[in-house]
């Protein structure tokens, strides 16, 4: 079975613990409502994923790492909160990490969907992007030009981010 994205990230995070913090993770969890003793970090994630339940699983287990492993916790909150921590505004970020994001957004196409919903994209502007032949041009259209300019134009595009890019967000964010 594949995992799923709530899997993916929590087995990440686990793999980045020592040792011995990840023996920590696993006595809370184990003091929570769950046997994981002697787990390697994948069956750890699945199982925290059937225990929780997919839908509680990131909050249950931030609690768990919010007071120990600073950074990691910030990881696993990029996904539970739509305000997630984030030092300056969208418009900020948008501005502060333009370069990186044209060369780093992958799949952009979902993202236009969703401004021409919004009414950000024009019909016309829409299918200009889409019909860009490559990632980084339909990227380089829309943040060099005056697409994201207004805040609600920002936070759609942020918030897109944050929900179907948390790596690229979190990523950067780190730098």
């Amino acid at each position: 079975l594949p995992l799923s994205l709530s899997s993916k990230l929590l087995a990440e995070t686990l793999e980045d613990l020592t040792k011995e913090n990840f023996q920590k993770f696993v006595q809370d969890l184990v003091d929570r409502r769950s046997r994981v003793d002697e787990k390697n970090f994948l069956v750890v994630a699945d199982l925290i994923v059937v225990v929780f339940s997919e839908k509680n699983v990131l909050k249950e287990a931030a609690e768990v790492l919010r007071g120990e492993f600073g950074r990691l916790w910030r990881r696993v909150s990029l996904c539970l909160s739509p305000s997630f921590f984030i030092p300056f505004s969208a418009k900020e970020f948008v501005q502060k990490y333009k370069m990186q994001l044209i060369k780093k957004v992958a799949d952009p196409d979902p993202l236009f969907d969703l401004l021409l919903h919004k009414k950000v994209l024009s019909d016309h502007s829409y299918f200009e992007f889409k019909a860009l032949p490559t990632d980084e041009k339909k990227m380089s259209k829309l943040l060099m030009g005056p697409y994201l300019e207004a805040k609600p134009a920002c936070d759609i595009f942020y918030d897109f981010l944050k929900k179907e890019q948390p790596y690229l967000v979190f990523d950067l964010l780190q730098k």
